[in-house]
C-alpha cells in the first residue's frame, strides 16, 4: 500500500518571533528548504508577519532601484589601492 501522506504535514509550526528573527534570511532566500517552508507556512496564516515580510521586500526593491550608480573610476582605484595596502600589512596612506 502506498503512503499518500503529505511530507510537509510533519513540519513543525513557526512562531512570529522566529520569523522576525530570521526575516532577512527568509527574504534573501538564505535558509534551507525545510526552514523556509516552515516560515512560509506561518506567513500564509499570519497577516502581521506577512506585512513585515512584504515591507522588507519593498524596502530592498527600492534600495536596488536607487543604488545603481557606478562609482567613479578614481574612487574605485583608491579603494582597490587601499585594500591592497591593507592586505600587504602596510598602513593606509
Amino acid at each position: 500500500m502506498t503512503d499518500h501522506t503529505d511530507p510537509l504535514q510533519d513540519i513543525e509550526a513557526c512562531r512570529c518571533e522566529e520569523l522576525l528573527e530570521h526575516l532577512f534570511e527568509f527574504v534573501d532566500s538564505e535558509m534551507d528548504d525545510h526552514d523556509r517552508e516552515r516560515l512560509r507556512r506561518h506567513l500564509d496564516e499570519c497577516p502581521t508577519c506577512r506585512e513585515a515580510t512584504d515591507a522588507e521586500a519593498r524596502v530592498r526593491l527600492l534600495l536596488r532601484r536607487s543604488c545603481q550608480e557606478v562609482a567613479p573610476s578614481t574612487l574605485r582605484l583608491r579603494v582597490i589601492t587601499q585594500i591592497s595596502v591593507l592586505r600587504s600589512g602596510g598602513s593606509p596612506g
